[in-house]
């Protein structure tokens, strides 16, 4: 049973662009919002946006937040927030957004944390260092859930991004392989298996391709790997 009191935290890191973390980040808030929590979802950095990210913006409007509470930078160009920041000058500082993360930790019982891409993707430059999403997911001192493809290729990318984590002591609560197709061919097939095998990481699941409302029990599956 679920405490009253629940308090967690979860960062949603890809394996790479385009691989379905702010659907799974939807998903994840749905199920705890179904079950009576206070969600707050954090995206800090979002590229691409003119003049808003729609994905975003929608997942915003379920939790019930300002679109300027989840959002700390916004940039037009789709680049990494580094790259686009060199361009649009809005100065990313690393220690507003490691603060505003427990801004939000005290104020909602699940935070789920939203990288942009993978984890070695530059957020910003700070006395000479570079930061990445890697560096703020250990300062946040928080664990991760890894979206990674279901299809040929997701092995290297997902073992790449298992094995950065574990070198730098960051807890991965587990894999989800998104957009798994109805007929899935040899390779997708053996992929989850073969990740398990590799990372030791057991909890791997499969969220199909779904046209419309994504069923309950996918969500709590998710729900119950953080």
């Amino acid at each position: 049973m679920i405490k009253e009191n629940l308090k967690k935290q979860i960062f949603i890191t890809g394996t790479d662009t385009e691989v379905g973390k702010t659907f799974i980040s939807k998903l994840l808030a749905e199920a705890f919002l179904n079950v009576g929590y206070k969600v707050g979802y954090y995206k800090p950095i979002e590229t691409g946006c003119d003049p808003i990210c729609n994905d975003t913006f929608d997942l915003v409007q379920l939790t019930g937040q300002f679109y300027e509470e989840a959002i700390l930078y916004q940039f037009k160009i789709p680049a990494a927030p580094l790259s686009a920041d060199m361009k649009e000058k809005k100065g990313i500082d690393i220690d507003r957004l490691i603060n505003h993360y427990y801004k939000l930790k005290d104020n909602y019982n699940i935070v789920i944390v939203e990288g942009a891409g993978g984890l070695l993707v530059p957020i910003t430059k700070k006395n000479q260092k570079i930061y990445t999403y890697l560096d703020f997911v250990k300062m946040l001192k928080i664990p991760v859930l890894i979206v990674a493809r279901a299809t040929l290729g997701t092995i290297n990318h997902t073992v790449l991004t298992v094995r950065a984590l574990k070198e730098e002591g960051v807890d991965t609560k587990g894999i989800i392989l998104n957009k798994y197709p109805k007929n899935p061919d040899w390779a997708t097939e053996t992929n989850g298996e073969i990740i398990s095998l590799m990372t030791g990481i057991n909890k791997i699941i499969k969220i199909p391709l779904i046209d419309g409302e994504t069923p309950e029990d996918i969500k709590r599956k998710i729900m119950f790997l953080i």
